[in-house]
């Protein structure tokens, strides 16, 4: 163990910290004595662990209680270390637990490395017609799957600003959605069939567990995601759609100052939202014509410009391919580009038959 003096004749704020027993810091009777009992003394023996998946090892707590020991030595005991700070093995940590909303479509889950991930912003851009709304309905049924299906069961917030959400359109994907877990009940671990795991997912408890918003100017939402973070810890909500993000701000503003300003306040607002409290955001963005500065050829792109671009964690540009709906991983921080074909059947989302997804390796 390390030796509790310093050979230093200057005594800081953390040496003291760090140097405090273990009977000072408020940690649970169990996992002080644990601690204790694998001979972790002091603050700075604890400090001294590799990460929370060491420690547990070491000490026999579960990785969770490794994770807040750290998390409560970190903050300090008087608030004098720098508070919110992580190590990468604590996210690793994290993220390893977190699960994602499915597609439907296992090349489009393949390509998403799951499906879409919790705790960050995916966007969907593509011309009209192309899938994005049906996506989006697809995910709002997905999130509430049991979690013996890997699902969330948590609900869903679709915001719309185009007018484009059909609750028709929600109740057949969710019928689908329903007889197809039915089907496959029969294949669940035989502890898990007899659980009930399918009684509230019904066609009419999904469609109550869609909170639908309609904004028709930009004001209204401005205001909605703003009262959002109460909103989604009262109803449970796993996932929030935004049909599109584009419409408003394409149309509502004629200072592109004020619009970039504005968009990039609410855009940090919804990753901040996705990461707090462990949701995913599904952003629709629109296609614009940009014309080449050198050739003068014009080319279709997202719209809404870089900075938007640069806020979203994922970015996936649906398009077609001769007939066929293909879905592009254009952006993202961990997974590499790549597509995936995909298609739109009266049950939601879909594999295309005989098909394998493409990846760019470059």
């Amino acid at each position: 163990m390390a030796d509790s003096k310093v050979a230093s004749p200057t005594y800081s704020p953390q040496w003291y910290e760090d140097s405090l027993q273990l009977t000072s810091v408020p940690l649970a009777p169990s996992i002080r004595s644990k601690l204790q009992n694998a001979g972790f003394v002091s603050v700075r023996d604890v400090k001294g662990a590799r990460g929370p998946i060491d420690l547990a090892r070491e000490t026999g707590l579960t990785n969770a209680e490794a994770s807040e020991v750290i998390k409560a030595l970190r903050l300090g005991i008087e608030g004098t270390a720098l508070a919110g700070a992580k190590s990468a093995s604590e996210i690793l940590y994290e993220e390893s637990r977190r699960l994602a909303v499915f597609t439907f479509s296992k090349d489009l889950d393949d390509l998403l490395g799951g499906g879409v991930a919790v705790g960050e912003i995916t966007e969907l851009c593509g011309c009209p017609g192309i899938g994005k709304t049906q996506a989006c309905m697809q995910l709002c049924v997905s999130v509430q799957m049991p979690g013996a299906f890997g699902g969330y069961e948590g609900s869903a917030v679709y915001i719309d600003t185009e007018g484009s959400f059909m609750a028709e359109r929600a109740r057949e994907v969710a019928q689908a959605t329903v007889s197809h877990l039915v089907s496959i009940s029969q294949f669940l671990p035989k502890h898990l069939r007899g659980s009930g795991a399918l009684s509230q997912f019904t066609v009419n408890g999904i469609l109550d567990r869609v909170h639908l918003f309609r904004c028709h100017e930009i004001t209204e939402l401005l205001a909605v995601v703003e009262s959002l973070p109460m909103y989604v810890r009262a109803h449970g909500v796993k996932l929030v759609v935004i049909d599109s993000m584009a419409f408003h701000f394409r149309q509502d503003f004629k200072d592109m100052a004020l619009r970039t300003a504005i968009l990039a306040k609410m855009t940090t607002q919804l990753l901040n939202l996705a990461k707090s409290e462990h949701l995913a955001v599904v952003s629709v963005n629109q296609i614009t014509v940009k014309p080449d500065p050198v050739s003068g050829v014009a080319r279709l792109v997202p719209a809404l410009g870089e900075s938007y671009a640069h806020g979203c964690t994922t970015r996936i540009i649906l398009s077609w391919e001769s007939d066929r709906r293909m879905a592009y991983l254009f952006k993202s921080p961990r997974l590499p580009h790549g597509k995936a074909k995909f298609t739109v059947t009266n049950g939601g989302i879909r594999d295309v038959r005989g098909m394998k997804r493409q990846v760019d390796l470059k």
